[in-house]
């Protein structure tokens, strides 16, 4: 009776501590994500350089993303949760302030914090339709520049949330002029040559990953939706950071 017992007390505590993990590992809740609907949209660009070729037609299935960059009071209360290392600007004030986008973070650690939030890293082709909507617009808020839609010349990012009147026809913000964004892709310097027209993921292999969006510290060439960029996954930049995605359950 007496090993029963123990047994029972046994099972009960691994129980509450599975739900315990669960509990902290929980998505956040759908509001702080926007879903965007099944359909093509206008991938690349014509104008920009080769690795931007071709302007394309892509159809990508539903998906959630969130709606800003995962901030610095999202990052401390995933390493509060699960005792992930700091990031590389963690005793820097003016980088690691609560209120903006974590910097500092390889996409391996991007990859764990979405993946501990009930999410993954964007695709590529997932973040450009979030970004310029389905007609392939040139910056989230249209085809024209407006300096007053981003946040340039600064030493430290923008604030999470970005400049009023920027965001994307989806309701998506800073994806222009905050911090570049990890996603989820391999690097491909002519992928779109050869992608897939259904729901691209990347080349199979490499250990670049590519970056979107372009920083506070880019030019406004830089920050078309369309552009790409290409990073070493263990680099840990002050001007990377990342939003997290997620599939719709069938």
């Amino acid at each position: 009776m007496r090993t029963s017992i123990i047994g029972v007390i046994i099972l009960t505590a691994i129980i509450s501590t599975l739900c315990q993990g669960e509990a902290d590992a929980a998505p956040r809740p759908n509001v702080d994500m926007i879903y965007i609907e099944a359909g093509p949209f206008i991938q690349g660009s014509n104008d920009g350089p080769l690795q931007e070729l071709p302007r394309r037609k892509v159809y990508l299935d539903a998906f959630w993303i969130d709606r800003d960059e995962v901030s610095v009071a999202d990052w401390n209360r995933f390493r509060t949760k699960t005792g992930h290392r700091a990031s590389k600007y963690q005793n820097t004030p003016t980088l690691h302030r609560a209120e903006l986008p974590i910097v500092g973070i390889s996409w391996h650690d991007a990859t764990a914090y979405c993946r501990w939030a009930g999410g993954r890293l964007p695709t590529e082709a997932e973040w450009e339709k979030s970004a310029r909507g389905i007609n392939g617009l040139r910056y989230p808020w249209g085809n024209l520049f407006d300096p007053a839609r981003v946040t340039r010349g600064r030493n430290t990012p923008p604030p999470i949330g970005g400049r009023p009147g920027s965001e994307s026809p989806w309701g998506a913000r800073a994806m222009a002029g905050g911090v570049w964004e990890w996603t989820n892709d391999f690097w491909g310097e002519f992928y779109y040559r050869e992608a897939p027209k259904r729901n691209p993921k990347g080349p199979p292999s490499g250990f670049l990953h590519t970056i979107k969006g372009g920083s506070y510290r880019n030019s406004p060439e830089m920050l078309r939706s369309a552009t790409r960029f290409r990073l070493d996954a263990i680099i840990r930049w002050k001007i990377v950071g990342f939003r997290c995605a997620r599939s719709i359950e069938p």
